[in-house]
């Protein structure tokens, strides 16, 4: 039987870090749900760890939060949020609403170019 996904993931693109100690490494989240992320990234992890990550929102703005690595698949890894404050949760339900929406976007714009479609 598959593994089936509680929740569907959500294409982003931003820009993060992890840091592992006083160890920083840039890392690319490629998708989000409501409780984790997938990233890609050049650190070696495993299952289990637990390092911070901050994504970059824009505008100055940063989120933090820690992760549980969940999944390795070289250079991605799969995590889930184990701690993360009201604010920052906050601005990661707007992240993911703002990815919804450039999804919706790209989407539009892939549309149009395709089948000709007007904007």
């Amino acid at each position: 039987m598959g593994f089936k996904r509680k929740q569907s993931r959500v294409q982003s693109g931003r820009i993060g870090r992890l840091q592992r100690g006083i160890l920083v490494v840039p890392c690319t989240v490629v998708d989000v749900s409501d409780s984790g992320v997938q990233l890609e990234t050049q650190l070696v992890m495993k299952p289990g760890e637990i390092v911070q990550l901050l994504i970059e929102c824009g505008k100055e703005e940063t989120l933090t939060c820690e992760v549980e690595v969940v999944h390795v698949r070289a250079p991605k890894i799969g995590a889930k949020i184990t701690s993360i404050t009201p604010e920052n949760q906050a601005r990661f339900a707007r992240m993911i609403d703002d990815d919804v929406q450039n999804a919706f976007t790209r989407h539009s714009v892939w549309r149009a170019a395709y089948f000709g479609d007007i904007i």
